[in-house]
């Protein structure tokens, strides 16, 4: 005779950080055929989160906080979640809201009522709600929203003394390193942007990053976390892709007999690549070039990096869907013939210069002096004050651009 299972399978989408009122940044310009694209793509990509609840039968969605600041949004974003809310609780879908920062669990407008099947956990204090199916428990949920400034408080959260799988949802958690699943079996937080397991054992603890990256800074697939445990309460996570526009840092690397043409082709070429790693998703590219050559010193903005930049964008900015390059980056150091610091000429006086400015941090970069006078002492000036940490990445660019103003190579 057949032994019962001890646990029933469960399945759950755990998600984070829409922040719906936020469109994408992280460009000088957006152009116009894109602009729609970068106000609309949060939107789109929450909209996936809650097609892959349904599309992979969920149990329920857990929500950990920063899905929308009602302070920064006009109405259609509570019209969009509710929506999405009704959708789930026609199919039986439960939806487990930790508040975060952003979105206080009071902030929801009183006139709009939220559907039966979301529990917004309240804030202070860690609350357990049995997850039921066919009126059984077969899970055990807990959760605490948070206020902005307010401490972390993981105290009430426990694993069920009766065995019941027991998930946490939580906007970030105030236990140590290593430590963060440790009272509960599966530990879904908020407030990173970026996906990253942080405890395996003996409970798991998994933030799953936002739906949609809104810079360069984030980079990558983003999306939400699809959660699986088995009978025997083994639990796998898997990542399902839900952006509609993927920022993309790409490195490539050049040889000394690289000119302007040559990077072309090859950026061209990896443009074909991407398109074919990262389908049917918009794609906003930012290259950083590195290697050898003096093609390098001429790639800074202003100079060449502009001229590709334009040729790229020209030929597969507009497609559908597009590849746009936000910006050609080039901060491998300057390499020039060695001679050229002997020579006596207004090349190698410049190039001497800049060796002294690197070589002795004590030397003080006074750009303020450069200043019309009326403008020596106004937010210019604060401007034109160089940090510590400015100082490295000033004097590349301007090596690189001086060099390059001065050197007649038609690349």
């Amino acid at each position: 005779m057949s032994q019962a299972p001890s646990q029933p399978p469960l399945r759950f989408v755990h998600a984070s950080d829409f922040h719906l009122e936020c469109p994408l940044g992280g460009v000088a310009e957006v152009p116009d055929h894109l602009r729609e694209l970068f106000l609309e793509a949060p939107f789109q990509a929450a909209q996936q989160v809650f097609e892959t609840v349904l599309a992979e039968g969920a149990d329920a969605l857990l929500l950990a906080g920063d899905v929308v600041d009602f302070d920064l949004v006009g109405p259609r974003a509570v019209v969009f979640l509710n929506e999405q809310f009704q959708r789930l609780a026609q199919h039986g879908v439960a939806v487990y809201w930790a508040c975060g920062a952003a979105d206080s669990s009071d902030a929801w407008p009183a006139s709009v009522e939220l559907p039966e099947n979301v529990h917004v956990f309240p804030v202070g204090r860690v609350e357990s709600i049995k997850h039921l199916r066919d009126g059984k428990p077969v899970a055990l949920i807990q959760g605490i929203s948070r206020q902005e400034r307010e401490a972390y408080n993981d105290d009430g959260f426990h694993r069920d003394v009766k065995g019941l799988f027991t998930v946490g949802v939580a906007h970030g958690t105030a236990a140590s390193p290593g430590a963060e699943g440790d009272r509960v079996h599966y530990m879904a937080l908020g407030g990173q942007h970026r996906r990253q397991t942080v405890d395996l054992s003996p409970g798991i603890a998994h933030y799953c990053g936002t739906p949609q990256g809104r810079s360069p800074e984030e980079s990558g697939p983003q999306g939400c976390t699809l959660v699986t445990v088995d009978e025997a309460g083994n639990v796998k996570t898997r990542f399902v892709a839900t952006d509609r526009v993927r920022w993309v840092t790409e490195k490539v690397e050049i040889t000394a007999g690289t000119d302007h043409d040559a990077l072309y082709q090859q950026l061209l070429d990896r443009i074909l690549k991407l398109r074919e790693k990262h389908q049917e998703r918009n794609l906003l590219v930012t290259w950083q070039i590195s290697g050898h050559g003096i093609l390098l010193y001429h790639l800074r903005p202003g100079g060449v990096s502009d001229a590709i930049t334009k040729k790229l964008r020209d030929r597969h900015g507009s497609e559908s869907p597009a590849v746009w390059t936000v910006e050609i980056q080039c901060d491998a150091p300057l390499e020039v013939p060695a001679d050229w610091y002997d020579q006596e000429t207004i090349r190698g006086d410049l190039l001497r210069q800049f060796q002294e400015f690197e070589a002795d941090e004590e030397l003080s970069l006074e750009l303020a002096e450069f200043l019309p006078e009326d403008s020596r002492d106004g937010p210019l000036a604060e401007l034109a004050e160089v940090g510590a940490g400015d100082r490295p990445g000033l004097l590349l660019a301007a090596s690189k651009l001086g060099i390059d103003l001065m050197d007649g190579d038609d690349l």
